[in-house]
């Protein structure tokens, strides 16, 4: 991935069509390479040390991946996605 890029896998995009019909509400937080492989089994292998964030539906589901929280933010709004703070 290049700087403030942004993975969006097919496989996941009836999730991310669904969340938009629904509420068009996610959230991004920070992840692992480890569980990038198990959310996105389609990705290309990454850097043990990269910097990673995930753009995931309120139940938890994988939307997008990117290297950055500004990217993962950009592709939410990008796609009409509000994101929501998850404490």
């Amino acid at each position: 991935m290049t700087d403030d890029s942004a993975y969006e896998s097919e496989e996941n995009y009836d999730g991310m069509e669904s969340i938009m019909l629904e509420r068009r509400m996610a959230y991004i937080r920070q992840v692992s390479v480890e569980e990038v492989s198990e959310m996105f089994p389609e990705a290309p292998d990454l850097p043990q040390d990269q910097e990673l964030w995930a753009l995931l539906d309120i139940q938890g589901h994988p939307i997008a991946l990117a290297n950055s929280e500004s990217a993962a933010k950009l592709s939410a709004m990008r796609h009409d996605i509000e994101t929501v703070s998850v404490h």
